[in-house]
């Protein structure tokens, strides 16, 4: 397919833009540009070169690029890194000899005829056997990269069929998003962006933080709500998270305020009292306690044995400091907290014990399946999967 694309660049170059060209999807390009960054292909994070512009091919919407990667021709396996702007996508396509794509940047998707489109995250793999009409390409609002493998390359011929169309590419990508929308109502809006915020916090992702923040501002949170949430999180994700989080969160309060929407700043926590360390200690022991339904007086065991100051630190600072402030509930606070460690990922004993704070704050096995569905859908199945176990464990035993 790319080879075929290298080969004919030349002429696809004269060729005139698609009549399949239209207005792409008003009030999201109008969010987007309130939200994004204006990443740029120079920006925009990948493993590999970007490589060419190919402007003005007939069979892309949008502006792809192109990185050949491999060298040997010996190989006889030729591979691409391809790389999509927001909302650029191929036109409907087969291969003679199939193909394989592995995602490596971004987020983006996948369809064959017929068929639900698939998001695409770093790290998934797609194989296409021969003849199977599809195409693939950005999300509205992400960057994407892939590379592409050409399979059976000596009897291997691509046939472009027609462009995908704004309406074909608009209910493919939103019926994606809106995979788990019915089962996760279960979650209030407020509390489904409380998730959002939570989780491309934890994982850095910038690029949808702005749309959770926008999502928490739209479902009624307030500035300062939001901030503590993004505070929060430097106790489960280190402050270099919580303080790009905060920096992007100011740049889009600039954004929207030169454009005349005036968010609501709220209310702020009550001072916390000033007490001394061992009071503090306490006070931490004691909302942690009412907290998990954990016995203040349990012995210490684990990580509060071999380094006893972690355990003075959360206890002070974590659950005193913090959770003594009354901007946010206790709920709310707990369904940040699983929200960003898994976008953080690889901490599942952690996750699956504040889970168990969750239940006892009065959520359900099923708003925490909500939970990992939103999960899945902001940054991955690889963050959310892990965790589905611990939930259905929840489940049995509820």
């Amino acid at each position: 397919m790319y080879h075929s694309i290298l080969s004919n660049f030349a002429e696809a170059k004269t060729t005139a833009k698609s009549k399949y060209m239209k207005i792409k999807f008003v009030a999201l390009i109008i969010m987007i540009a309130i939200a994004s960054f204006s990443t740029t292909a120079q920006d925009f994070k990948q493993p590999y070169p970007i490589g060419k512009a190919m402007t003005g091919n007939p069979n892309f919407i949008g502006t792809a690029y192109l990185y050949p990667m491999s060298e040997v021709k010996e190989l006889n396996v030729p591979m691409f890194n391809v790389s999509f702007e927001p909302g650029c996508r191929n036109s409907w396509h087969r291969h003679s000899g199939g193909q394989l794509l592995i995602a490596t940047a971004g987020v983006g998707y996948y369809q064959e005829k017929g068929k639900p489109a698939r998001r695409l995250f770093p790290g998934d793999i797609v194989e296409i056997a021969p003849d199977v009409e599809h195409w693939h390409g950005a999300a509205p609002d992400s960057w994407f990269a892939h590379i592409a493998i050409e399979c059976n390359p000596d009897n291997n011929n691509v046939t472009w069929l027609s462009p995908v169309t704004d309406e074909e590419y608009q209910k493919a990508t939103v019926d994606a998003v809106n995979k788990y929308a019915e089962s996760n109502k279960i979650l209030s809006p407020r509390q489904q962006a409380i998730v959002a915020i939570g989780s491309c916090t934890g994982r850095g992702n910038l690029e949808h933080l702005n749309e959770a923040l926008i999502g928490g501002l739209d479902a009624g949170m307030t500035v300062n709500e939001i901030k503590e949430i993004l505070v929060q999180a430097y106790a489960y994700a280190g402050f270099p998270r919580s303080l790009r989080a905060l920096q992007t969160f100011m740049a889009l309060l600039d954004k929207r305020k030169a454009a005349g929407i005036n968010d609501t700043i709220g209310r702020e926590a009550s001072p916390v009292p000033d007490m001394d360390d061992k009071t503090k200690y306490a006070l931490g022991k004691k909302n942690l306690a009412e907290l998990s339904g954990v016995p203040a007086d349990a012995p210490a065991s684990g990580y509060a044995v071999f380094a006893p100051v972690i355990d003075k630190f959360l206890k002070e600072h974590l659950f005193a400091d913090i959770f003594n402030r009354d901007i946010l509930s206790w709920q709310d606070r707990e369904l940040a907290t699983v929200s960003i460690i898994a976008g953080v990922g690889g901490v599942e004993p952690m996750a699956a014990a504040h889970m168990g704070i969750c239940l006892h704050q009065g959520l359900t096995p099923a708003q925490l399946t909500a939970l990992l569905n939103i999960v899945e859908t902001n940054i991955g199945p690889e963050y959310s999967n892990p965790l589905r176990p611990v939930v259905k464990r929840f489940e049995n035993n509820h």
